[in-house]
């Protein structure tokens, strides 16, 4: 009896860990801003939003240091530090997401508008991009405290979709 105890203890494990298998992400921001010299709060907002929300979504998440670019050439280069992290940590997938600020007439508080999002995703173990997407137009609204909140959660709604269409 003792012995078919422990079968059926040791068979409800193993069901058990199977259930709990999740993705691994790992990514990376990157902010287009030529109005700063340092990576901005905003930024940062939509960072540790994307960092939870996807947590809630049941993934594993990590991620890289923000970072400034500004020019493509800079972005290839944190693209590929970002994804040999990803590799490095045994991450399933890299997502890089750039986030565009611009300054105009109309900004009306001290930091850049952002107006446009870019996200690529791929593969961290084999390097074959999945899915590229931008959301332009974002309206920011600063007169409400949740907006870069909200706008983050929708980036992570668009990356799961992705995600979930190749089969994450």
């Amino acid at each position: 009896m003792g012995k078919l105890k422990r079968i059926v203890i040791f068979s409800a494990f193993l069901f058990s860990a199977a259930l709990c298998f999740a993705n691994q992400i790992s990514f990376q921001i990157v902010q287009h801003d030529d109005s700063a010299d340092n990576v901005t709060e905003d930024s940062m907002i939509i960072e540790d939003s994307v960092l939870n929300t996807f947590f809630e979504y049941g993934y594993i998440v990590t991620n890289s240091d923000a970072a400034i670019s500004d020019s493509e050439n800079q972005d290839e280069h944190l693209y590929k530090i970002g994804s040999g992290e990803a590799f490095n940590g045994f991450s399933d997938y890299f997502i890089q997401i750039k986030l565009y600020y611009e300054r105009t007439d109309n900004t009306l508080s001290a930091s850049s508008d952002l107006y446009k999002i870019n996200f690529t995703i791929a593969s961290a173990k084999s390097g074959v991009k999945i899915a590229e997407k931008t959301l332009e137009n974002l309206k920011v609204d600063r007169t409400k405290k949740n907006n870069l909140a909200k706008i983050s959660t929708d980036l992570v709604s668009q990356i799961n979709k992705a995600l979930k269409a190749n089969k994450a």
